[in-house]
């Protein structure tokens, strides 16, 4: 976020810096183009003209700066400093020269010059330079009335082109002078708002960013869109969901007897054929750990039958994988590729763990631990599918008498004081 916002800084910096040298240059141009149709430059004008030399050559000296050194704070506090004095100067000079129409436009509207300096400077993402600014203006416009009422100029006639006559006030010139503090704490409120907004947006987008890079590639675009809405909680719950342990056996011999490419492309094929299973199904891919895959069902989405969504997505998964040991086969490789699934339903908490730099979706707790520990019980039992007593019984009331399972057989598990009842499970008429 850090750097987004000192992207911006620097882009209002310059924003900042077009503004000023577009103003400053209609002013050259207005002050060159009635000289030369009037009675020529007088020493308000050179004066000027002098003024806004200095704005154009600090404002490209400040350009190259921020893009040889970067951007500082200090640039903005020096550029509202140039900008506020620049215009009391150049002010400030043009009340003594009533012959000049551009003095006379400027005695007329010295006072809202300072306006878009003050509220320009919202840009730099920088309340208390606003609130400077704010006060810089008021403080020198203060000035120049109190060395104008020294002079005695208060009170002299200014005539203005078509015989308007301005004559200053010391009341209404001291009232300007409060207006511009009174913007300056305006401003710094804006300023401070302004960065608020802008803070919460970064960190909205931050936000989805987050969620697309957990979630975007294994789930569904409308369960990503949900999240993203806010219809369903990511933050840290307790919620009864199914774990899966997805694992490929002998996958140590393999790795060591066939070259690099070649593991990928079956781990790739292996990843792909799951991945597009578990979907369908509603799971969520919780992680991939080397070979293997941990997938929570019931969370982030909820949902009621989420035992038997994980059963059904074994089974489909157990066919599909059915078709990896003849196209192991075809690469060359002989190895007998083999699959091993457990599943446990019970009670876990879910919700994005980590920090800033990375955060991820994950379930935690004793059901997890379980559903990890039958899918190393398949090799024991030498069944392909193993399935916790809940799962089990959660599918004999909800499925329809889709699977049977038999069993049960009693595991003593490690970190378990009592055994554990765990099924095998196959598709109902399956030999």
């Amino acid at each position: 976020m850090h750097e987004i916002l000192l992207a911006d800084r620097v882009k209002g910096e310059r924003e900042i810096a077009v503004f000023r040298l577009v103003i400053f240059g209609a002013t050259a141009v207005l002050i060159i183009l009635m000289a030369l149709t009037g009675s020529g430059f007088n020493l308000s004008d050179r004066a000027n003209l002098a003024a806004i030399g200095l704005a154009v050559a600090y404002t490209l000296a400040l350009l190259s700066a921020i893009q040889r050194f970067g951007y500082h704070r200090g640039y903005g506090y020096a550029s509202a400093t140039v900008d506020v004095i620049l215009i009391s100067v150049s002010t400030y000079l043009c009340r003594y020269a009533t012959s000049s129409s551009v003095a006379s436009i400027v005695s007329t509207s010295s006072f809202a010059f300072y306006f878009p300096i003050i509220l320009f400077s919202v840009r730099r993402h920088d309340p208390a330079n606003t609130l400077f600014t704010g006060l810089l203006s008021a403080a020198a416009y203060a000035a120049m009335i109190v060395i104008m009422q020294v002079e005695a100029s208060f009170g002299v006639d200014m005539t203005a082109p078509g015989g308007l006559v301005i004559r200053n006030d010391l009341f209404n010139e001291a009232l300007k002078a409060v207006v511009l503090a009174l913007t300056g704490f305006v401003g710094h409120a804006a300023a401070k708002r302004f960065d608020k907004l802008f803070e919460d947006a970064l960190t909205a987008v931050r936000e989805k960013e987050q969620i697309k890079d957990m979630f975007g590639r294994y789930v569904s675009d409308e369960l990503v869109e949900k999240i993203l809405a806010k219809e369903i909680a990511v933050a840290g719950e307790k919620r009864e969901a199914t774990i899966m342990f997805i694992d490929i056996r002998n996958f140590t011999p393999l790795a060591e007897a066939v070259d690099p490419r070649t593991l990928i492309a079956i781990l790739n094929n292996f990843f792909s054929l799951s991945i597009s299973t578990i979907t369908k199904h509603g799971g969520f891919i919780d992680k991939f750990i080397g070979d293997a895959i941990m997938v929570v069902f019931g969370a982030p989405e909820p949902n009621a039958r989420h035992g038997e969504a994980a059963v059904a997505c074994a089974m489909e998964l157990a066919e599909a994988l059915g078709t990896m040991q003849a196209w192991v086969r075809s690469l060359g490789v002989e190895w007998e590729f083999g699959y091993g699934i457990g599943i446990n339903t019970g009670e876990v908490i879910v919700g994005n763990i980590g920090t800033d730099r990375r955060m991820e979706y994950t379930a935690l707790g004793d059901a997890v631990n379980v559903a990890s520990r039958l899918e190393r019980l398949t090799r024991q039992l030498e069944r392909p599918i193993l399935v916790g007593e809940a799962c089990a019984a959660a599918c004999r009331a909800d499925g329809e008498g889709r699977w049977l399972f038999d069993g049960p057989y009693s595991a003593q598990l490690k970190g378990k004081s009592e055994p554990i009842k765990v099924y095998g499970v196959k598709a109902a008429g399956a030999p």
